[in-house]
């Protein structure tokens, strides 16, 4: 069995990447971040409760509902996560 860290430690791996951050000869490509992407879905019933994740209702015309649904069902996600997901690039490319 893997041992896992400890809060203290991580804390510790923190602040040293904090104060000694990777130099650009020691990452290999372009590192991308995408939050939306990060996430993946809703957690398991078992998971501690993390507080209420809001709802946001949107009304789509059936043509761009079928697209999404096939998008969906191409990536293997729900709807809704192709939704967060794109929500999530519109406001990073449009933050000022």
């Amino acid at each position: 069995m893997e041992r896992r860290f400890t809060d203290d430690e991580y804390a510790e791996m923190a602040a040293d990447f904090e104060a000694n951050p990777p130099t650009a000869d020691e990452i290999v490509g372009e590192i991308e971040v995408n939050h939306a992407i990060l996430r993946t879905g809703r957690p398991p019933k078992t998971a501690p409760a993390r507080g209420k994740t809001p709802t946001t209702s949107v009304r789509l015309p059936q043509e761009l509902r079928a697209q999404l649904e096939a998008v969906a069902t191409a990536e293997g996600v729900a709807p809704a996560e192709v939704i967060r997901r794109a929500v999530g690039e519109y406001i990073e490319r449009h933050s000022a």
